[in-house]
Formats: structure tokens, sequence, C-alpha cells
């Protein structure tokens, strides 16, 4: 049976119909035979085959056509058995047209003949049995009986006729529909990759934007340049929506589960939440202090929920600000983490509210197109939301804002409360903010909501004043310890902010053009004002107000870094030089394995995709190995696919974290946090090295860099995945040239013998090394032809191959040629070997001292 028909409701629905019907048939039958005083052994087997057929429905062993058949020859045996007693001749007729009719829906049309088959056979026998008996037929008899064959016949051919056309449509339909996904695949793939490709040269602009401000003095030209990476931010977070909601929209959304804290959700979303949004409105973060301390879900998803919420409140919002109200409720498998963000803006009314979730409805709606934006936040909200198993609301009005409930099942890691104030009884917290001043009603009862919860849910007494006068009073008749006070109030009386300053810690609450005056001892908390920033304040004494810049160090800790690219060996192992790590490396799955066995290590780097044994094999074996004595050995996957999926399958397979190539501080940083022993990981001041970039300021580089520019290579890139050190720049530079002959020779021979796993290896590693240095021309022909080998296309491999290689060695030449003439010996330098330079990196080892 046709596949188009198998997935028909209706087809669906005629089974349970056809053993329906043949149960209702059966008792009334049975019914009838014991008040006509038919054959009662017949009787026991109709009821068996009755069930028998609900047996194999439940079960489903057999397949839906078998079934299907089985329920059928049984239901024409019953209907031979009614038709052979002569009473039921003449009644044969209509109750076969109505199985007839039952059997149309099935769409099978071997059936109908079944059914008319079995009418025919059983109505010669009975005119048969009839002459036998001496039965005279006249006129009537005769034209009865041929009008009930006719009608038999008819109603089958109708039934074909149906069928037939119903056949005819339905697969129409399937073709068009099957078309129209494979074209929606096919337009989810193209935003997938170009989301990609577009991602990279975003990345850059807001990384050299950054790099550039810290060098920067002038302040017009600093503004300008915090435009330029904020808009480069604003495109990358458009990107990763357009990535979230294709892996929607494709059913490829996988779901991660690790330990995470609320803290450092919120930390994480402020970072990104830039002042140009609040635009004059008040975002109110309320979030209760009993939630547990850490947690277990997806940690990223449940950050990109917060922000899409905050930022649709913020975007349609004219006047007033954003509420966002966090609390737990105690469920068996853990809590429900209970989200309501509540904006005073624009609202929706009730047909837009129904449309919300309706696929595309977002990006084509005008409310989103007039506030910007690709109109996609809801609809990745909403999938998110169910992924993780939770539900969804919308509560909302026209022109009286919107509430968006949501609830996400967690497991509870550590039932700990997740704001804790320390030495509370000796805390003595006043407050002078008078939220009059805000002239939204909401936003005040926002305000009020937040400070009530926090007092109450930490058991602590805040006397607090809507004037300065009755708060000179609190502050005379009470030693505070600490205090808020909004930017305006602090404005009102300076001089008696500062010197209560100099008895209790007073915090300015305010946003980000307040200034204080050099000098002043007020700390200056930024808004959104909510609870974390709040607790920290609190648990602070005069005599931890002395701060450092402190920054994250794992001294000592013995790492082992594995990769077929010796110009990613570089890399890391300079990265994590400057985490005082000790870091050793290998080419290869085996040549680790072997270290491991020999060399105590803490911790391995492992990358995806290297010949002969990938990284996936060799993270098993080495467990394998480590397992077998009882120890244990964090082992995270290096990866230049950072989508979700890809994640997923790195976790499900063994690995502890993963990183994505090249190598960013952030996402070491999270992993190192979480895969290494707390006791492996220092917070301190960070080292002075120097100026802050290495750099070998010769008219060679100069030189250099123009040659490279020239041919497309983006030098800003390379320095920025060198993390802006031109030394180390230089040295990847001179790896990259001395490994390409043998690459090329490598790709060409792989080619040839249409050998296209190893082949997809090579162009592997020239794309991610071309990526590093900067060579993007050259890196999106590789990754073409990666993933051309991958669908084994030689076709298109080999269209492109030449024009590839052709870019590669004349790039390799020039780097060469440049390095070379830095030292006054081109010639020996072009003439060093693969071997050598591998040799050179390989015995790489990072001095950690300072």
């Amino acid at each position: 049976m046709n596949s188009y028909l198998k997935k028909n409701d209706l087809f669906q629905a005629a089974h349970i119909m056809i053993l329906a019907c043949y149960t209702i048939f059966s008792v009334i039958l049975i019914g009838e035979s014991l008040l006509m005083g038919w054959e009662i052994w017949a009787l026991f087997v109709i009821a068996a085959g009755v069930m028998i057929s609900w047996i194999l429905h439940f079960r489903q062993k057999l397949s839906e056509d078998t079934r299907l058949w089985v329920y059928s020859v049984l239901m024409m045996a019953t209907f031979f058995f009614y038709g052979i007693h002569l009473t039921s001749t003449f009644d044969l007729c209509p109750v076969m047209i109505s199985v007839i009719m039952i059997y149309t829906m099935t769409g099978v049309k071997e059936l109908i003949y079944l059914c008319q088959v079995t009418y025919i056979f059983t109505f010669a026998f009975d005119i048969i049995s009839m002459v036998i008996a001496g039965e005279q037929f006249g006129p009537l008899e005769t034209s009865r009986s041929a009008l009930h064959v006719a009608l038999i016949i008819v109603s089958g051919w109708v039934a074909r006729v149906i069928i037939d056309k119903w056949r005819t449509v339905l697969k129409k339909v399937w073709e068009e529909s099957t078309e129209l996904q494979h074209q929606i695949d096919k337009l989810n793939d193209f935003l997938v990759n170009i989301s990609h490709e577009i991602r990279t040269p975003v990345n850059v602009i807001t990384g050299l934007s950054d790099a550039c401000m810290k060098d920067e003095n002038n302040p017009e030209k600093k503004k300008k340049l915090a435009s330029v990476s904020e808009a480069g931010r604003k495109a990358g977070r458009l990107i990763g929506d357009i990535l979230d909601y294709s892996e929607i929209d494709m059913h490829a959304l996988a779901v991660s589960h690790e330990d995470y804290m609320l803290s450092s959700v919120f930390e994480n979303i402020m970072a990104e939440i830039t002042p140009s949004q609040f635009n004059g409105l008040e975002l109110v973060i309320d979030i209760a202090p009993d939630i547990p301390s850490v947690m277990n879900a997806d940690a990223a998803k449940l950050q990109r929920i917060l922000r899409h919420l905050i930022d649709n409140g913020l975007k349609y919002t004219k006047e007033g600000g954003v509420y966002v109200h966090i609390t737990a409720e105690e469920r068996e498998y853990g809590i429900n983490l209970c989200i309501e963000v509540t904006d005073t803006g624009m609202g929706m009314s009730e047909e837009e509210i129904g449309r919300v979730f309706d696929r595309f409805y977002q990006a084509d709606s005008s409310r989103s197109r007039s506030a910007g934006g690709l109109g996609l936040g809801l609809s990745i909200v909403n999938g998110f939301v169910k992924s993780m198993d939770g539900f969804l609301t919308i509560e909302s009005n026209r022109n009286e804002g919107t509430t968006v409930r949501i609830s996400l099942p967690q497991k509870v890691v550590s039932e700990q409360r997740c704001m804790i104030l320390r030495e509370c009884k000796e805390r003595r917290i006043g407050a002078y903010l008078h939220l009059d001043k805000y002239t939204h009603p909401y936003v005040r009862q926002f305000y009020d909501a937040m400070v009530k919860d926090l007092t109450m849910g930490l058991d602590v007494m805040m006397q607090r004043a809507d004037n300065l006068e009755d708060f000179r009073k609190i502050a005379e008749a009470t030693p505070l310890t600490h205090v808020f006070v909004g930017k305006e109030e602090y404005l009102e009386d300076v001089e008696f902010m500062e010197a209560l300053a100099e008895k209790a810690l007073v915090a300015v609450v305010a946003d980000s053009s307040f200034v204080p005056e050099p000098g002043s001892r007020v700390k200056v908390m930024r808004k959104p004002f909510y609870c974390f920033p709040v607790i920290s304040f609190l648990n602070t004494a005069r005599a931890d107000m002395q701060e450092e810049d402190l920054r994250m160090y794992a001294k000592g800790v013995r790492a082992l870094v594995v990769d077929d690219e010796p110009m990613n060996l570089v890399v890391a192992g300079e990265i994590l030089k400057d985490y005082g790590m000790e870091s050793a490396t290998a080419l290869s799955g085996r040549e680790a394995i072997e270290y491991i066995d020999e060399t105590n290590t803490d911790i391995v780097f492992m990358d995806h995709m290297m010949p002969g044994m990938d990284g996936v094999e060799a993270m098993k074996r080495i467990r394998g190995k480590l397992g077998r004595v009882g120890k244990e050995l964090p082992i995270v996957a290096l990866t230049a696919n950072a989508v979700s999926t890809a994640k997923e399958m790195f976790l499900s397979e063994g690995f502890d974290g993963f990183i994505p190539k090249p190598i960013e501080r952030v996402d070491l940083e999270r992993v190192l946090n979480r895969v290494l022993p707390k006791s492996m990981i220092t917070m301190e001041p960070e080292r002075a090295s120097g100026p802050e970039v290495r750099k070998a300021a010769t008219e060679q580089s100069d030189s250099l860099f123009g040659e490279l520019e020239a041919l497309g290579v983006d030098i800003g890139a390379g320095l920025h995945y060198c993390q802006d050190d031109e030394e180390l720049y230089r040295q990847v530079l001179l790896q990259y040239g001395t490994e390409a002959a043998n690459k090329q020779t490598d790709a060409g021979r792989f080619l040839r013998e249409e050998d296209f796993k190893n082949y997809e290896v090579i162009v592997h590693a020239i794309k991610s090394t071309s990526k590093m240095i900067g060579a993007m021309g050259i890196y999106e022909n590789a990754f073409l032809l990666e993933e051309a080998a991958n669908r084994k296309d030689g076709d298109e491999i080999r269209a492109r191959h030449d024009d590839t290689m052709a870019d590669y060695e004349r790039l390799a030449k020039t780097i060469l040629k440049q390095i070379g003439d830095k030292s006054g010996d081109a010639a020996q330098e072009e003439d060093t070997s693969l071997s050598d330079a591998e040799d050179e990196i390989l015995e790489f080892a990072p001095d950690t001292g300072e």
C-alpha cells in the first residue's frame, strides 16, 4: 500500500471502524442465531474471531496491511455464516453494500473485490439451496435476485472509482507537501550555512572594535567604535536567532543538561543588554531568594528564553518598563521554575495572541517590522520551552501591556538558597528611593514588589524613605551599615551622601550616564536594580571594598592538546600558557593514548576530525583504559561546529565539554570552571606582562601584512584568533606556509584515488588553518570542498579543487618568502621541511613562570 495512504487519517480510522462494525455485526448475529436456533458451535467460532482481531489490533505485532486482511477474511466468513440461512437471502444485499461503503475508506480495491466475491458466492449458495429444496422462482424472485446482484456490482464499481479518485488526489497532495518540505529543508540549510559564513566576519568586526577601543583615547572615536561593536553584536544575535529558528523548524533542536546557577545566567544576560535598549524604560528583576542555588537543565536555552522575553518587552514598550518575576514550585522531580515577564507596552489583541505561535507569523507581522528585528523572538521562545518540556501562556490586551508566563521543569542539584545574607542581624539597611519620580504607576508597583519580595525572602528589615528629610532622620537615629539611594536622590545633597559614605557603604542606583566625582566614596550600582548585585553588596563589609581586577588561572594544571594541525597546537599552547597551565601536544589519537599511559595528565583537549583514529574513538579508548584502573580524566572536544546538535552529539558520546575552534577565552574559562576541580582554579590579579600585545613592529611586518592583505587575508581576524599576539601570529603563518606543500600533494592524491574520506580530512585542515590566519577566501572554498567530500560529490570537488589549491599555494609561497626575508636568509627558511617545523612545535614547552 502507498505510504501516502497509510499516513492518511481516514485510512487510520478505517481500521477501528471495520473492527467496530465487525464486532457489532457479530454480536447481532449471535443474538439472532440464539433466537432462530442456528448452529451453536459456530457462535463460539465467531466470538473467537472477534477476540483474535482485537488482540491483533492492540498488540500490533503484524503489519497494518496484514491485520486489515485478517479482519476482513474473518468478517467475510461471518457474513457467509449469516447468509447460508435461507431466511437471510434477500437481506444480504443491503448488509454487503454497507460493508462495501466502510471498506471504501481503506483505499484498497482488492478488499472491495473480496466483498463482491463473498456476496456472489453466498447468494449463489442460497439460490442453489433453494432450487434443491424445490422452491419455485417466479418473475418477482428472479427480478429481485438480478437487482441485488446488479446493486452489488454497481456499488463495487462506484467504490473503486472513489478509491481511484481519492488516491489520485492524495498522491498529488503528498507529492506537493513532500516537495514543499524539501524546499523548506533546503531553505533552512541555506539559512544555517549562510549564518555560519556571516558569523565569522561579524565576530571579527566585534573583536577588532573592542580591541581598538582599548587603545583609543579620543572620546569621539571611542564612541563611534562602541557603536560599531554594538552593531556587530546585534548582527551576531540575529544570526543566532536564524540558527535557532532553523533548528526548531527542522525539529533538529538538541537539549543539553548541565548544572548551572541562576546568578550566572543573569550575569550573562545583563552583560548583553546595552544602555541604548532602555531608552528611558525601567527593567525590574524580582527573583525569589529561596530558588535553589544550583539546578540542572539547559542553561543556554534558559538564558536565550529570558533574553528574548526581556528584549521583546523593551522593544514593544514606549513608556513604563518591564518586570521579570521568577519563583520556584516544588515538584517530585525537583522544581518548576516559574518565569513571568510583564511589560507596559502596546499589547496584543486576542487574534494576535492566537496567531503568535503560527509558523512565520512573527516574521511577517507588521508589528514586528515596526519595532525592528526579525520578529522570531516568541517563536524561538516557544520552541525552546517545548524542547525543555515546559509550557507557556500569554495574557495581553491592546494598549495594556503583555504578560508571558513560562514554567520549566528543573532538577535540583543543591537545595541551598540562591541568595544568602551573611550576618544579617548585623546589617542595618537604609534606602532613599523616591518612587514617585516614575510617572508610570506600574513601574512603582514593580519596584515595590521587588523590594518587598527581597526583604521578606532574606528576612531582613530595610528602612526606606521617599524624601530627604525623612531619610536624614533615619540616618541620624540608626547606625546604618548599607544604604541604597537613587541617582536623583544622591544629587539632592551630594555632601550629605558623601559624609554618610564615610560611615556606611552607600550604593547609588543609576544608569550608565552617571559618573561620581573623583574621590567619591559611593559605589555605583548600575541599573537594572536587581537582587544578585544587591545581595553581593549587602554581603560586603567596608574592609572588603578595596577591589582588584581578578582573572582566572589554572596554574600547574597539566594539559594535553591533541590535534593533527601543528598550527592549532601552537595557538592552544600559547593560550593555555597564559592561564599558567603546562601543556603538552600530540598529533594523533594514538600518540595521545601513548602519552597518557606514560604521563600524569589533568585534562585533555581533543580535536574531533583527525586522520586514522578520530577524536571520538581516541576519547573512548582513553576512557576504557583509565576506567579499568579506576581513574577519571576530563576530556574536552575541540570542534568547528557549534550548533546545538553538535554539542549534544559530543556530550552524548562521552566528552565532558566542548570548545569551538578557534578558541575563545570565554568558552575556555566556562569549560575549565566546570570540568576541573575547584582546587585547581584560582582568581588572582591579572599579571603585569608589559605591553598588552607582544608585537614585532618592523618594516618587514608592514611588508608581510601588506602582501597578505593584497591576497585577501584579514590580518585583524588572524591576530584576533592569536590573542592579538603578533609574534604568535607570525609563528602560525610560518607553520601555515611550511605545511601547504604536503597538504596540497595529499589532497591531489586522495582526489585521484577518489578517497573522499581522507580528502575531507585534508580540506577540513586547510579550512580551519586558513580561518585561523584570516584567509577567509580559502576558508570558504575549503568549506565547500569539505561539504562536497562529505557527500562524495566528485564532480563538484573537481570543479573547485584546482582554483582553491592554486590560491592556497600562492598564499603559502608569499608567506614563506616574506618571513624568510625577515631573517636575511630566505633560502634557508624556504627549505625548512615540514618535519622540522613540527619538531619545533612539538618541543614547545610553555614557561609557567611569571
